[in-house]
């Protein structure tokens, strides 16, 4: 459970790096905005009967198509929600300035996801707290998922 735990606030804090890498004014020259404030990480309240701590519980998000500064977001984790739902998390930035979407390619053997991060067009220009958020995104299959092997796709398009 330590294992997991360390492994989720490392991909966190790199989350953090990368987005404040995608607060940057498409077009623009300079590093991109200033932090206002130091980054969080949302986790719910620990269960005092515990052990350790908790794992954090993925807030529901829904894709947004129109977004700039686009970068990979890795999933951490999926959940089978239904034959042809699955339910991925991963962590994405202050839902007032950045939003999700996903890439899926299907084949006989294998069900690639990326899951990707970035800023909304309508907040480019706007000052955005740099905020590590655990997130889940629920994606539709076009055939069951069966015995088929969930992977990390890699290669995708990005909107710069």
């Amino acid at each position: 459970m330590r294992g997991k735990t360390a492994a989720l606030l490392i991909s966190a804090t790199a989350l953090v790096l990368t987005l404040s890498s995608c607060t940057q004014n498409p077009g623009a020259a300079d590093d991109g905005d200033q932090p206002t404030s130091a980054p969080a990480i949302q986790d719910p309240p620990g269960n005092d009967t515990d052990s350790g701590p908790s794992e954090p519980m993925p807030d529901p998000v829904e894709e947004t198509p129109d977004m700039v500064a686009e970068r990979l977001s890795s999933w951490q984790d999926y959940t089978v929600v239904s034959d042809t739902e699955l339910r991925f998390a991963f962590y994405s930035g202050n839902p007032a300035c950045y939003g999700v979407r996903s890439v899926i390619q299907e084949d006989e053997d294998e069900v690639r996801v990326a899951t990707i991060s970035g800023t909304l067009r309508e907040a480019v220009d706007s000052a955005c707290t740099q905020e590590a958020r655990y997130v889940s995104l629920t994606v539709e299959l076009d055939q069951p998922l069966g015995e088929r092997d969930v992977v990390h796709l890699e290669e995708v398009g990005l909107s710069r």
